[in-house]
């Protein structure tokens, strides 16, 4: 006798009940099978245990601060590239959208003379732009969001490139530069700023209906669209976030430079994607780790500083770094496989 296939609305709301169970996606803080959080956790640790070892003074507060402000851009953008890879998508277009809205925010604040928080706001609506572009591109005429971004980032750098003509803005008020190297308390100021959405990001990701919504639309798009779910206006938002979380920042950056280059930030879309994928958000959508992403940015800003203080040359980052993140994602691998048998 054939096995005939439930195909009816017993079997629809089944496959919906389970999609909508979207914690059991998530990797866990703690337990046996958090290898998600704990592989960069244990990496961590064994960095910290050579440079205990080799060079006592890796720990000074100097240092550490060091470390802080180079891992605190990484978990800012971090948090917007997260929500994009759990709604199912990719954005390789933030390193130019950075740079667009920071050459929009100087712009307006050096050749227009508008006043500071007029500047920023056009710096903002600037990324969010960027952002709804990418996510209309991708959602009304269906394209892959690989090649929309990839486009677009050559699109946005362009045209910071030609508004700047290779030139510098340099000289921003007091208040900037507070926002990328003053302290409070003795914390750096982008250190604070990150660690705060990385707190709301977090309770968001993992308490709020927003955030069951947002896995529910990477794990089965279907399934979340039969539960009232507006698939495209999520991901439409995810992308308009990115761009804000980008535009942010870019004036960070600013302000920790003094500067603004149009040719900057080329590097910090592979920092920022190995980040997150390293802290245990799946490529391929359904689930998403806010704090394996803070796990994961620190994880690469200590490599990089520990490879110089180790008086290697800097090619020896990429390397280093590289073969971190293949460890760190063979040990998520395997405890997947594990899980599986």
């Amino acid at each position: 006798m054939a096995l005939v296939q439930d195909d009816g609305p017993a079997a629809r709301q089944r496959q919906v009940l389970e999609t909508s169970n979207w914690r059991g996606n998530l990797p866990p803080l703690f337990g046996p099978t958090k290898v998600p959080l704990a592989a960069p956790a244990v990496m961590l640790g064994i960095i910290a245990l050579i440079m205990a070892f080799t060079t006592p003074s890796f720990f000074s507060v100097g240092n550490m601060r060091a470390i802080s402000l180079d891992a605190s851009l990484i978990m800012l953008l971090g948090i917007g590239m997260t929500a994009v890879i759990t709604a199912r998508g990719i954005d390789l277009s933030i390193g130019a959208i950075l740079t667009l809205s920071s050459v929009a925010f100087a712009a307006a604040l050096k050749d227009f003379g508008l006043p500071l928080w007029l500047a920023v706001l056009v710096g903002f609506a600037t990324g969010g732009l960027c952002g709804l572009i990418n996510g209309l591109l991708i959602t009304k005429l269906r394209m892959p969001d690989f090649i929309v971004t990839l486009s677009t980032e050559l699109v946005f750098r362009g045209l910071a490139l030609v508004y700047a003509g290779g030139g510098v803005f340099f000289g921003f008020p007091e208040f900037v530069t507070w926002l990328g190297r003053g302290r409070l308390l003795g914390i750096p100021m982008p250190l604070i700023i990150a660690l705060t959405f990385i707190v709301a990001a977090h309770c968001i990701f993992a308490y709020h209906k927003i955030g069951a919504r947002l896995h529910a639309v990477g794990g089965n798009p279907i399934a979340a669209r039969r539960l009232g779910i507006s698939v495209l206006n999520y991901r439409v938002g995810v992308y308009v976030f990115m761009g804000l979380i980008a535009a942010l920042g870019g004036i960070i950056l600013t302000g920790r430079l003094d500067a603004v280059v149009a040719s900057g930030a080329v590097t910090i879309l592979l920092n920022t994607v190995a980040a997150v994928i390293v802290g245990g958000t799946n490529l391929f959508g359904g689930r998403g780790s806010i704090i394996g992403t803070l796990l994961g940015a620190w994880l690469l800003a200590t490599i990089t500083n520990a490879v110089v203080m180790l008086g290697f040359e800097a090619f020896w980052q990429h390397v280093a770094a590289g073969a971190v993140i293949l460890i760190t994602i063979g040990l998520y691998s395997r405890s997947n496989s594990r899980s599986e048998e």
